[in-house]
């Protein structure tokens, strides 16, 4: 009995960590890609799209994996991506950590309530604590000279942009994670099943691409 329940232990303690890998290598690639093309033509409230992405991500995360900060370990590996872009914005990776910390946050205080009021909880606050952090306990350069006006643009448009998608695609990412998780209940075991080896599979190709493209870019 003992060691069964040891081996249950494992293999828990496994698919939890195989889980925040393969969900936190999915949220950085989308971050190093994604934001980094977004960023490199400056396109504006580029935070939006990346936002609601990394809030579907979590989403995904969570049915599989409602344990307490499970969104904050996926964000602080997720961040060490954002080390592939050129140029190298120290401001985004803040960005990705608080915006883990809002979901685990809002979502472990209201418990899937209702989802689109926890998602857009979740964005604005992470909008505020983003804008006020950047340029008043860290004072990152870039947002100081812009001042309070930068602030506010943050929070009141591309906070409100991210909000409005973050409400719509929240919802609908939970529906269909509990879905996928009803025809593969735990993807993340340390099985030879063929979801379980995909997912496997995949989790290392992200980890592989992230690491080859730190040294060698």
């Amino acid at each position: 009995m003992k060691k069964e329940y040891i081996f249950r232990g494992y293999g828990r303690a496994f698919a939890l960590t195989s889980g925040i890998l393969f969900f936190s290598g999915l949220w950085g690639i989308s971050e190093a890609g994604i934001g980094g093309a977004l960023y490199s033509v400056n396109i504006r409230y580029a935070s939006v799209p990346l936002t609601v992405i990394g809030f579907v991500i979590l989403t995904f995360a969570r049915v599989y994996f409602p344990q307490k900060g499970t969104a904050i370990l996926i964000a602080a590996l997720a961040m060490l991506y954002k080390f592939l872009n050129s140029p190298f914005f120290a401001c985004h990776l803040l960005g990705i950590l608080i915006m883990g910390v809002c979901y685990d946050v809002v979502f472990g205080i209201f418990k899937d309530k209702n989802r689109s009021l926890c998602a857009v909880a979740a964005t604005y606050l992470n909008y505020v604590l983003f804008a006020l952090m950047i340029t008043y306990v860290f004072r990152y350069e870039h947002w100081v000279q812009a001042g309070f006006i930068k602030v506010i643009e943050h929070i009141a448009i591309a906070g409100t942009m991210a909000a409005v998608g973050s409400a719509v695609f929240v919802p609908l990412s939970f529906r269909f994670a509990q879905q996928l998780k009803a025809k593969f209940a735990m993807p993340f075991r340390l099985q030879f099943q063929i979801a379980a080896g995909s997912v496997s599979v995949v989790t290392t190709a992200l980890w592989v691409f992230g690491i080859a493209m730190y040294f060698f870019s």
